[in-house]
């Protein structure tokens, strides 16, 4: 699990185009890999001049170690936490994302980034609801995950559907915005943005030509100030359409 270039830029813009801030928790402590190659490097670089002038790359690293506590904060965030089920990379919080969350945990975070960890646990909705256990009211999830030409990499590819499913739909969280990324510097500007079904009724349908290389799921949703009451079934939205005209 690591920041790259270009999911760097993606978190930039997030965080100044929406003003976040407070506490932030990485899912798995988030190595900083920074600028590789060309194409992607001055995409890096024209982030950091947009968003933090005067900022070099070496000010976001840490000094002592190779992870990114870093750079959030000087993004602009208070407080950085890192969570993982285990010691093994001095993750500030160790707790089993897809068990029981305590309720020290609850309505803890402004910021959780998820930077390539819930397709790793295998009860994944539970991973997802605890996630918006830990947000308080009005926090953003900034999620990068697997998607396309992932195989083997984790139990789970994680697709458009669930931003739109899930989240939007059955959580009511606001889409602050929902694209996938090929993670290759050649393709580091050819993000496409996938139709949402909750407006359209079919399946997330891509909006142009994906590139046949590995590529992420790029979102990020709000999740809203007041909770619907009780425990919400989740349901894929174009059957609940279909569902829905047969009544």
């Amino acid at each position: 699990m690591a920041i790259s270039d270009i999911l760097a830029v993606r978190i930039l813009e997030y965080v100044k185009e929406h003003e976040l801030s407070g506490n932030v928790v990485m899912l798995g402590r988030q190595r900083w890999v920074g600028r590789r190659r060309k194409r992607s490097a001055d995409m890096f670089d024209k982030a950091l001049a947009q968003y933090l002038p005067g900022v070099s790359e070496d000010d976001l690293r840490n000094s002592d170690d190779a992870y990114s506590e870093t750079f959030f904060r000087k993004i602009g965030f208070d407080q950085v936490d890192s969570m993982d089920i285990s010691h093994f990379e001095n993750a500030s919080i160790v707790q089993d994302l897809g068990g029981e969350l305590p309720e020290e945990l609850h309505g803890r975070f402004d910021v959780v980034y998820d930077g390539g960890t819930c397709e790793h646990i295998f009860d994944l909705p539970t991973a997802y609801r605890n996630i918006h256990k830990m947000l308080k009211p009005g926090g953003v999830l900034i999620g990068h995950s697997p998607c396309n030409n992932w195989i083997n990499h984790g139990f789970y590819q994680i697709c458009p559907e669930m931003v739109f499913g899930f989240w939007e739909k059955t959580l009511g969280y606001e889409v602050l915005e929902c694209r996938l990324q090929p993670l290759l510097p050649m393709y580091a500007h050819r993000s496409i943005r996938p139709s949402n079904p909750n407006q359209t009724g079919v399946r997330p349908r891509i909006v142009g030509n994906l590139p046949n290389t590995s590529t992420i799921l790029d979102y990020a949703v709000r999740k809203p100030a007041e909770e619907a009451d009780g425990e919400v079934r989740v349901y894929q939205t174009d059957y609940e359409q279909r569902w829905q005209a047969a009544e």
